[in-house]
């Protein structure tokens, strides 16, 4: 027996068991081309340079690198219901999609010329490149995310969902990893398979392998982004033009804060979900600062600590999926979230000296 996409069972462990189709692998592939910026740049390896030796102070890193965050939040705040109340109208994300995505690879390209105690790039100009970066990555969340009804059908949309966010953290782990055997060990471990010096010609006194990652990611954007525009379907074009698609847009987001009374489920979400996007934003971006601050990790601890996170969330991508049909969506939510507090607070009591925050004595014959 089949179900036809409009009565889907939404209850825990029912839906449609259907074969992903080629439109649906290259709409969880675009993860595999978007997620490993995240996790080299923004976490484990770029952003760790720009607070410790582009800034060149640690603490005052993190506190800019936190501003420019919070201005690409606030922006995003602001225009992201404007942009998806546009895309609605136009019906096709394709082209705005494709825009934002080419902004993105020039602003994370553009980041190579971050040099050392703010050489190349200003400060000033870097940090407007790192709010326009995370602005754009933004924005092809919201697009990418809105094509997924149109690349599978309702019975396995959380399945097609978990097996992008899965692939996102298997490249991560397949770019960190290269990262490690090309530019980092090189030089710094006597291995018969690793050359004698980073490969590229890269530069370890110039942290050209740390400035290397946004070249890497960039391109990687680029090439992996292909299929998305191939193969998934696009949703259906209205014919309405981009000009007037946004004031069409505004109007209708302006409509619909006035009647946000009416609506007060929709109300408490949006305020939940922005609550939690901040939450997760602020993780995603200190984690890798606080470890390399605090820890005093430089690029090689770094990108081991990068990929054993990423490997544990690539089973995390595979798990979702499998968990939202076994307890319900809600509650795996609830659930993955306060997995993700437990984890949090028992990385706070680590330092050099302390674990669960009681002093470490060293040497201690047990």
């Amino acid at each position: 027996m089949t179900t036809s996409p409009g009565t889907a069972s939404s209850k825990p462990g029912q839906g449609v068991d259907s074969k992903i189709s080629k439109g649906a692998w290259s709409w969880a592939l675009f993860e595999w081309a978007r997620n490993p910026w995240v996790i080299l740049g923004t976490i484990y390896v770029f952003a760790p340079y720009v607070s410790n030796v582009v800034i060149g102070d640690p603490v005052r890193g993190q506190a800019m690198i936190a501003g420019w965050h919070a201005t690409a939040g606030i922006i995003i705040a602001v225009t992201s219901p404007f942009l998806g109340a546009a895309s609605d109208r136009m019906g096709r994300r394709k082209p705005l999609l494709a825009v934002c995505i080419a902004a993105l690879a020039l602003c994370v390209a553009a980041m190579w010329w971050a040099l050392p105690n703010g050489a190349g790039l200003p400060i000033w100009l870097l940090g407007a490149i790192t709010t326009a970066s995370g602005v754009a990555f933004v924005y092809t969340e919201v697009l990418h995310n809105s094509m997924l009804t149109r690349a599978a059908p309702p019975g396995i949309l959380s399945r097609v969902s978990g097996m992008g966010l899965a692939l996102g953290n298997a490249a991560s782990v397949l770019l960190l990893l290269f990262v490690l055997v090309t530019m980092a060990l090189p030089g710094q471990v006597a291995l018969p398979f690793l050359p004698d010096a980073p490969m590229f010609g890269l530069d370890r006194a110039a942290h050209e392998p740390d400035r290397a990652v946004t070249i890497l990611s960039a391109a990687w954007l680029v090439l992996f982004a292909i299929p998305l525009f191939l193969y998934t379907p696009d949703l259906v074009t209205t014919g309405e033009r981009f000009g007037d698609a946004v004031k069409h847009g505004v109007g209708n987001v302006i409509r619909t804060i006035r009647k946000l009374n009416d609506y007060r489920n929709v109300a408490l979400f949006l305020i939940a979900r922005m609550l939690y996007a901040d939450g997760k934003t602020a993780i995603l971006i200190f984690s890798g600062v606080y470890a390399s601050g605090v820890m005093g990790w430089d690029l090689l601890e770094m990108l081991s600590y990068g990929i054993l996170l990423s490997v544990f969330a690539v089973f995390g991508g595979i798990l979702s999926g499998w968990l939202d049909h076994a307890i319900g969506l809600k509650r795996a939510v609830v659930l993955e979230i306060a997995v993700t507090l437990a984890c949090m607070l028992f990385m706070v009591s680590m330092s050099p000296e302390t674990m669960f925050f009681m002093p470490i004595t060293p040497n201690v014959a047990i």
